[in-house]
């Protein structure tokens, strides 16, 4: 899978994977992650998610990493703020008061440009990659957090039936990407109330990755 794939869904609008409100289980089991107001959660492949929104409301700083322009505009759009813009590397910078969010390619990001993370809110990252790409993706994402520890949310559903992205997950999935690194607890797993891409019945769930 190539950054393009992720460039087109968006220049296209091919958005279904963007949820349009909060989502109701990083609502319900934020707190597991016992941070204290002011703590730094980075949120990787962010889009323009509300959820964003709602951490900052909740008094947490918020970096973000993304590849589309446009999703990263259109999420300060919609937070009806004016970012500043820097170029630092091999990124465009977006920043305003407590969000900074890095446009350009997750596989470049360091611990240096992220500095120190309190937690990663992951709902749209590992469910995107195939598994040819997650090891990568987890090794880095390990690497530039400290391992710091993680609110996870997927799609449970037969991969057979339907091809992703999302992929489907479960606790087996995590275990062979994180289970060295990390305690893995499923927290809570709920009725998405659709079908997967119409076809396959899905559930969501919400796993605590602690190290």
């Amino acid at each position: 899978m190539k950054a393009s794939f992720w460039f087109d869904k968006w220049q296209s609008r091919e958005i279904a994977f963007h949820e349009g409100r909060v989502n109701q289980l990083l609502e319900r089991h934020v707190e597991a992650l016992n941070l204290e107001r002011g703590a730094h959660i980075f949120v990787p492949l962010c889009g323009k998610t509300r959820d964003i929104a709602w951490l900052l409301q909740r008094g947490y700083r918020v970096t973000g990493a993304e590849l589309s322009k446009v999703a990263v505009e259109e999420l300060f759009n919609e937070l009806g703020v004016e970012p500043k813009i820097k170029k630092i590397d091999k990124f465009e910078v977006y920043i305003y008061h407590d969000l900074t969010v890095y446009v350009g390619d997750f596989f470049e990001m360091t611990s240096e440009l992220l500095q120190k993370v309190d937690a990663i809110y992951d709902r749209a990252a590992f469910i995107a990659m195939p598994d040819a790409m997650l090891t990568g993706y987890c090794d880095v994402l390990k690497e530039i957090t400290k391992k710091a520890p993680q609110l996870l949310i997927g799609y449970l559903y037969d991969q057979n039936l339907v091809a992703g992205p999302p992929f489907a997950l479960s606790q087996s999935r995590l275990n062979t990407y994180y289970g060295q690194d990390y305690k893995i607890t499923q927290l809570e797993t709920i009725d998405s109330n659709e079908n997967m891409k119409g076809i396959a019945p899905a559930q969501e769930a919400c796993w605590l990755l602690c190290s």
